[in-house]
């Protein structure tokens, strides 16, 4: 099981994140984000789900973002690569969903239900997913012109979503758009030493 499990990981990484990275996001992070938006204000209830989402803040996709990323830091965001399950739940409540998908296990917590969260055998986090919400730049030229030019960018063979790879240290970086004229959608770190080094719990 661990091994097809970093098998399919790294598959999905060798392919530059096009099929299944991309289809994650469509199918499973933006259905909250838009019950998020229509629902807010509503009642208290909403209220405090979009002031809870509020204080992640975005991620800072500008010249200093795969520099800190290198580090495991995300940029404006308060979860970093390698941080502890229970840190997470400190700041986001219980999980509320596990699956699987692209051969890993990825948990949903109830204050954050716009990200997919992953850990590793140690319970660190090794890689997430977020919705567009999460980008404080969502312009593929602009981006592009912040982070460098990408290591690849491409249209996924499977949803023909736009992806656009960089790398960051051991961290591989996906920014995603419905083709290379759309805003940017969807992002996915994944730091592939950790998951190698430490696989997931059977």
């Amino acid at each position: 099981m661990r091994k097809w499990v970093c098998m399919t990981v790294m598959a999905g990484l060798i392919a530059g994140g096009c099929s299944p990275d991309t289809n994650v996001s469509t199918d499973t992070t933006p259905q909250p984000v838009t019950e998020q938006k229509q629902e807010a204000g509503n009642s208290g209830g909403d209220q405090k789900q979009e002031k809870q989402t509020a204080t992640v803040r975005q991620i800072n996709l500008d010249e200093q973002f795969l520099q800190l990323l290198t580090k495991n830091e995300i940029s404006g965001l308060d979860i970093h690569i390698g941080m502890k399950r229970d840190e997470v739940s400190a700041l986001y409540g219980k999980v509320t969903k596990q699956d699987y998908w692209d051969g890993g296990r990825y948990e949903v917590f109830e204050k954050l239900e716009t990200a997919l969260i992953y850990f590793d055998g140690q319970d660190r986090v090794y890689g997430i997913d977020l919705a567009g919400l999460h980008l404080n730049e969502t312009n593929l030229d602009t981006i592009r012109k912040n982070l460098g030019a990408p290591v690849s960018e491409e249209k996924s063979m499977s949803d023909q979503d736009y992806v656009m790879f960089f790398e960051a240290g051991d961290n591989s970086v996906f920014i995603s758009a419905k083709d290379e004229k759309s805003p940017a959608d969807k992002i996915r770190i994944i730091n592939k030493k950790m998951i190698e080094e430490s696989p997931q719990k059977e």
